[in-house]
């Protein structure tokens, strides 16, 4: 069964590793560590101490919850009646689009 150790335990070993005059490779195997774990190890405690100080901290969804939004009613569209014509617009339509419609209605 693989040896697992917590992320004290790793932080111990690479203090070890940085105090000691040996290659990686060479302090793995005098270790009896596999130096894929070692380097996979070392890169994800490197990740999580630079996020650390990235001011970004870890968050987790304790509970779900659902909010409702109750959408404004709809305003009523406002008819424009000319001659046989009968427009349905939009309440909120700019003043200006309204009288420019009705100055090309009575061309």
């Amino acid at each position: 069964m693989a040896n697992r150790r917590s992320d004290q335990e790793w932080l111990a070993i690479f203090q070890q590793y940085e105090s000691s005059s040996l290659t990686q490779r060479e302090f793995c195997r005098q270790n009896k560590i596999s130096t894929s774990t070692f380097f996979a190890k070392r890169r994800l405690l490197q990740l999580s101490t630079e996020n650390r100080h990235s001011g970004f901290i870890r968050a987790e969804v304790i509970e779900q919850s659902t909010h409702y939004q109750i959408a404004k009613p709809v305003a009523a569209n406002m008819t424009l009646s000319f001659n046989d014509i009968e427009l349905s617009i939009p309440q909120g339509t700019p003043a200006v689009y309204l009288a420019e419609l009705i100055g090309a209605l009575q061309s």
